[in-house]
């Protein structure tokens, strides 16, 4: 017998079956910002912080046990050994502190693997940036997320608005880059306040993940960083397809929300992939493109100069008829008699 309660979950199904294929459509059409608009925020005159500031949180060892167990499973299902293990690479660093260099985002604070309510309070004080009516409203709410389910432990990479700060716990290079183009498109809003707390509704949050991957697939690609471009496919689609199943699972049974979410991932990896497939083709095509301008420009160097086109390697003979060699015993040297003739 079907009761309403069979047909008001299947209706709830199908719901989140529709959304998903909404996600794969917006994940496939996303599309690199190009030509790259790199950010200006301080004006030349005033006395900007010029350096990226880094902090680490010491290890410990029983604490980073407990983080390591907490990450395993995002790692799953981004199918990425890097991710949540708190930790930073140099060339990680080196990529993440040249896109807050290059994008005028040097007072940006980068904490890694770090938990520093005491400091964070702090910096919620001072940002002018952010009006003081939402910092002490939505940011308080941030901060009470902070202290109680830090990222020290739990894991996870996001950017606070509220005290300006990138939390960072994995080395990979799209995934912080992902976050610290969320504070490029903070710094450029005139309420970034307004704009922040707005991006953190359900169902909205998705538009500035969607505009932080256009962000960096083009960074990517003006910079030429395959590698860059092929992890925001294999890894940041998956992780925005988790995020968008997440908006739909707050009131679903624990096994749906499972269910779901491992779909989430799996849409975003077959988006991802199809990506690379795609850009792939296109590179190499470039490639070749390249390749045939280069042969038309040698060809014409050879026009304008026809002695380049003769072969460099060829024999040559010498004329050694006017060369009398020493010691020679020819016939026709002029000191020697003919022959038949008589004195």
């Amino acid at each position: 017998m079907v009761t309403g309660k069979t047909i008001y979950g299947l209706k709830r199904t199908s719901h989140r079956w529709i959304w998903l294929a909404v996600v794969c459509l917006i994940c496939g059409n996303g599309c690199a910002t190009v030509p790259y608009r790199y950010s200006r925020f301080h004006p030349p005159e005033e006395d900007a912080q010029t350096e990226v500031v880094f902090d680490y949180g010491q290890p410990q060892k029983t604490l980073d046990s407990i983080a390591w167990v907490t990450g395993i499973w995002s790692r799953i299902l981004s199918l990425n050994s890097h991710v949540n293990n708190h930790d930073l690479t140099d060339e990680t660093r080196a990529k993440l502190t040249a896109y807050l260099e290059e994008n005028d985002l040097t007072d940006v604070l980068v904490r890694v693997n770090q938990y520093d309510p005491k400091g964070e309070w702090r910096r919620l004080r001072e940002n002018r940036r952010v009006a003081a009516g939402w910092r002490y409203s939505a940011g308080l709410v941030s901060m009470a997320h902070y202290t109680l389910l830090p990222g020290r432990v739990f894991g996870g990479d996001t950017y606070n608005p509220f005290t300006n700060t990138l939390y960072i716990n994995s080395d990979v290079s799209a995934v912080v880059l992902h976050e610290a183009a969320y504070a490029k498109d903070i710094h450029s809003q005139s309420l970034p306040g307004t704009y922040a707390v707005f991006n953190e509704l359900p169902v909205m949050s998705l538009w500035r993940h969607t505009k932080g991957v256009n962000d960096i697939l083009g960074y990517a690609r003006t910079n030429d960083d395959w590698t860059v471009e092929r992890e925001t496919y294999r890894v940041v689609y998956p992780q925005m397809g988790v995020h968008s199943m997440s908006l739909t699972g707050t009131f679903a049974p624990w096994w749906e929300g499972i269910l779901f979410t491992v779909a989430g991932a799996t849409a975003g990896h077959v988006t991802g992939q199809v990506a690379i497939s795609i850009r792939t083709k296109e590179r190499d095509a470039q490639k070749e493109e390249l390749v045939l301008e280069e042969v038309p420009e040698s060809e014409s160097m050879l026009a304008t100069n026809p002695e380049s086109s003769e072969p460099k390697s060829k024999i040559q003979f010498i004329d050694h008829s006017s060369e009398s060699p020493p010691n020679s015993n020819s016939l026709e040297d002029e000191d020697l008699p003919m022959r038949g003739s008589r004195k």
